[in-house]
C-alpha cells in the first residue's frame, strides 16, 4: 500500500498572522505570564523554521514556568523535529501529567508514538483526544487513528476509523481518498468510484487522486472516463511520480 497514508496531522495552534513573513507577532497581553509569551514566541520561530531561537524561547518559558503545558507541548515538538525523540517523550508525557484532557497533546503525542511505530499506544491516545468532551476535531483524531493503522498495515483497522471521521465530518479529503484506495485494494470498484466522487464534489484533484480515479475507471471498463483522469493528471501534474507510472501502462 505504497504511499496510502500521508503525513499524520499535527494540531498546532496556528499563532503568525497570514502574509507576515518579516518576523513573530508580540504576543503580549495583559493576560499572558512571561512564560506565555516565550511559549508563544517560540511556537512563532518553530513555525518559521528557527528552530535555534525557537528552542531558546520555549527553554525560557519552562525556565519561568516549569508546569507550563503549553510550554512543555511546544517543546515536544520541536524535539520531534529536531529527532530528539527522548526529550520530545519526556516533554509530552509532562504535558499529559499537568493536563490529562488536552485534545492537543494527546493527538500530537499519538502522532509521534505512530512515528515510532508504536502502534498500540498511539491509538490510545488518538482515541483519548478524539473522546474529550471539548475537543473540536475529534475527526481529526479519528482520521490520524486510521492513517497510522495503515502504518501495521491494518486495513480492516484503518476502514473503521476513517468511517468514524466521515461520520463525523464527511468533508475529510484524506479520509475519502484513503476509503476510495482501501476499497480499490478490496476490489470494490464502485464504492472506490463513489469515495472519489465524494471527494472532487469539493476538493482539488492530487496526482494520487487522478492515479486511483485512472485505475478505478479501468477496472470498471470505463475507457473514455479513464482518459479523461489520465489526460488531467499529465496535464496538471506532469512531473509526479503517478503520471511517471501512467507512462508506463497502456
Amino acid at each position: 500500500m505504497r504511499r496510502a497514508a500521508r503525513g499524520l496531522a499535527v494540531l498546532l495552534v496556528l499563532l503568525v498572522a497570514a502574509g507576515c513573513s518579516s518576523g513573530p507577532r508580540k504576543f503580549e497581553s495583559r493576560h499572558d505570564s512571561p512564560a506565555d509569551i516565550n511559549a508563544k514566541l517560540g511556537l512563532s520561530y518553530m513555525q518559521q523554521g528557527d528552530y535555534d531561537v525557537a528552542l531558546e524561547k520555549l527553554k525560557k518559558a519552562l525556565e519561568q514556568d516549569p508546569d507550563s503545558v503549553t510550554a512543555n507541548h511546544y517543546i515536544a515538538e520541536l524535539y520531534r523535529l529536531l529527532g530528539n525523540h527522548e526529550l520530545a517523550e519526556q516533554h509530552y508525557k509532562k504535558a499529559l501529567r499537568l493536563d490529562a484532557n488536552n485534545p492537543a497533546v494527546q493527538n500530537n503525542f499519538g502522532v509521534f508514538l505512530c512515528d515510532r511505530k508504536r502502534y498500540d499506544e498511539a491509538e490510545k491516545h488518538f482515541m483519548l483526544a478524539a473522546r474529550i468532551p471539548s475537543y473540536r476535531r475529534p475527526d481529526e483524531a479519528y482520521e490520524n487513528a486510521g492513517l497510522c493503522a495503515l502504518r501495521i498495515p491494518d486495513a480492516t483497522r484503518a476502514e473503521k476509523y476513517f468511517r468514524q471521521a466521515l461520520d463525523i465530518n464527511p468533508l475529510l479529503p484524506n479520509a475519502l481518498y484513503q476509503m476510495a484506495l482501501l476499497n480499490f485494494n478490496a476490489g470494490q470498484h464502485l464504492s472506490a468510484r463513489a469515495f472519489l466522487q465524494r471527494y472532487a464534489a469539493f476538493a482539488a484533484p492530487t496526482p494520487q487522486t487522478l492515479w486511483l480515479a485512472v485505475r478505478v475507471e479501468r477496472a470498471l471498463d470505463n475507457g473514455e472516463l479513464a482518459d479523461q483522469y489520465a489526460l488531467e493528471l499529465r496535464t496538471k501534474f506532469p512531473q509526479s511520480q503517478e503520471a511517471a507510472e501512467l507512462r508506463q501502462t497502456k
